[in-house]
């Protein structure tokens, strides 16, 4: 053998010499991280996530004041009643052969059970437990290399701003499904078993909300990062992909989730219908975006209020973090496509209507979370590469101190938090009413209007202002008596909205044209609901129109009959003071 070919052959083991001694010493070092993490992990871990889930349960228990609720109510008793759900409207005069695709059939049949074991009281404690089982599968979904204190810390932000929307809606179980289907994509490599889960979860989703999409989102994103591994082959910061599931169980999987799709009562219709909806907020978003709060950007609220409110900073706050947890990875030439494909598609979401922002936080809690956890592995496996790796005991000393001080911070902040809530400074803070508490916001629903309006003798039809209001009357009333417009954007056409707008304007300049627009085939013409706070200036107008009187007013709510109706009901004219302070204006 040659000299040159000797020194050549030195080289190569020296090289991997210092590879296996470098192997080693990562080895080493990320043992050592394992075992002064995870000594004695779990009770710190359940104590850290006991005081995140009693704070989050906590921020959800606050009085009533979401309307849609009583339609959904309404729907549920009826579902049960006659053991069907409906295809076509049951509660509107005008658009009564529209089609309603009822996606909501398992959660109103939920709800209406809960409320009649235990009225509003259970369905604001449901909704919080709903909360705080949707932050315990994301908190197991992401961050495990993430010490407990430090990841508690991390989910502040998401859940300030999922409870900005924590309501008793569909959407709480939807984000309930989301964090669990994460969490099972997060264990698919340790438990592939899990991955059955998913059409299982679908048909519950499917019937309970239209965003059961979502989980298929996902799922395609989490498909398209699988076949980006495989292309790069460790390439481009890239890790190979996980081989513990075969490309035939992906794809029984899928064909199953898929399946399980159609097995709601609308088949194919209620799969598509998520289009329906990503129309309002995309296609047709210059028509909602400036009449429904929750469809208009996030983007409005901020050039509107800046970032004083605390959810709105909150939300800008959180995806700042997420997305500046990329960079040290990227630095690091370590990349995740799951997580970027994840953050770019909820992102974009969030950017369309300000209602999606609470399934963003979670997504982005989550992606932070992981970010974090990967920078921590990636730091600790660096020092160790470059020998800068202290002796046990000094590596031990440093870490329980360290430790122990964040233990001790987050404790404070937490209980700090929790403390805010049961004084009441986190309500003003928050700037929102949403003060610590059960029941409903006082005068908040127009139920005794409704109840009024409900009796024998009064019109059939009702024009309620604000829409929103309709549903208590649909609660009370429905489906026997019927209301001109609601909120159920999915069953009411545009051409509705507008005219309900246009007789709205209307009311407000004292004009009596619009009356005629509204009569039955008896030339009966509607009993007239108009919300307190919200519909003050209809409220004027018909009280200067001679035509109609005010015969019943509180502080929720106004009702005016036509005055021949009145007047056959014996009607005299109510006393409208108490309509002139209404509380939450």
């Amino acid at each position: 053998m040659s000299r040159k070919a000797k020194r050549s052959q030195n080289q190569s083991r020296k090289k991997s010499s210092l590879r296996k001694e470098q192997g080693t010493k990562q080895a080493a070092c990320v043992s050592m991280e394992s075992d002064f993490q995870n000594t004695g992990r779990l009770p710190v871990e359940l104590f850290f996530l006991a005081l995140l889930l009693i704070w989050s349960f906590l921020i959800s228990c606050f009085p009533l004041r979401n309307m849609d609720i009583w339609w959904h109510l309404r729907t549920g008793e009826l579902i049960l009643e006659r053991g069907t759900v409906p295809y076509f409207d049951w509660f509107t005069f005008v658009d009564f052969d529209r089609p309603w695709i009822d996606l909501h059939w398992g959660f109103q049949i939920l709800v209406i059970w809960l409320y009649r074991w235990g009225g509003v009281d259970l369905l604001i404690l449901t909704k919080a437990f709903c909360l705080s089982l949707t932050i315990s599968f994301a908190w197991f979904a992401a961050g495990r290399a993430v010490p407990v204190w430090w990841k508690a810390l991390l989910w502040v932000l998401p859940v300030i701003c999922i409870s900005g929307r924590s309501l008793v809606r569909p959407e709480m179980l939807s984000l309930m499904y989301l964090a669990i289907w994460m969490y099972v994509i997060s264990r698919v490599e340790t438990r592939p078993k899990l991955i059955w889960l998913i059409p299982l979860i679908t048909i519950f989703w499917v019937n309970s909300h239209a965003l059961f999409v979502l989980g298929l989102v996902v799922s395609v994103l989490f498909v398209i990062d699988h076949l980006i591994r495989v292309w790069a082959q460790g390439r481009f910061g890239i890790e190979v992909p996980s081989t513990t599931i075969s490309g035939i169980t992906f794809v029984r999987v899928g064909v199953l989730t898929g399946l399980a799709c159609f097995l709601n009562p609308y088949l194919e219709q209620g799969v598509l219908f998520p289009l329906t909806l990503y129309e309002k907020f995309s296609v047709d978003q210059s028509f909602y975006s400036i009449r429904v709060g929750e469809f208009q950007p996030p983007i409005n609220f901020i050039r509107q209020y800046g970032l004083r409110n605390l959810y709105l900073f909150s939300q800008v706050l959180l995806a700042l973090l997420t997305l500046s947890s990329f960079f040290p990875l990227l630095i690091r030439k370590r990349v995740n496509p799951f997580r970027i494909l994840l953050f770019i598609a909820f992102t974009h979401l969030a950017w369309k209507a300000s209602r999606n922002t609470g399934i963003f936080s979670l997504i982005a809690g989550i992606i932070l979370c992981d970010n974090v956890s990967d920078w921590i592995r990636l730091t600790v496996s660096f020092r160790t590469a470059t020998g800068v790796l202290p002796g046990t005991s000094t590596v031990k000393s440093c870490w329980l101190t360290k430790s122990i001080a964040g233990k001790g911070i987050s404790t404070i902040v937490f209980l700090f938090l929790t403390g805010s809530i049961l004084t009441g400074h986190w309500a003003r803070w928050g700037g929102e009413g949403k003060v610590l508490g059960l029941g409903e916001q006082k005068a908040w629903y127009a139920h005794a209007a409704a109840k009024f309006t409900g009796q024998p003798g009064m019109p059939n039809r009702a024009f309620i202002s604000n829409m929103g209001q309709a549903a208590v009357y649909i609660f009370h009333n429905g489906p026997e008596r019927k209301v001109f417009f609601d909120g159920r954007l999915e069953v009411n056409s545009k051409e509705t909205f507008q005219l309900y707008e246009q007789i709205q304007q209307q009311m407000a300049a004292g004009n009596t044209n619009w009356a005629y627009v509204l009569l039955d085939e008896q030339g009966q013409l509607p009993v007239v609901i108009l919300d307190s706070r919200y519909s003050r200036d209809e409220i004027r107008g018909m009280g200067a129109n001679p035509g109609w009187r005010l015969v019943f007013a509180d502080p929720a709510a106004a009702v005016f009959l036509d005055v021949q109706t009145a007047d056959r009901l014996q009607l005299s004219q109510a006393d409208p003071s108490p309509l002139f302070h209404p509380p939450g204006l």
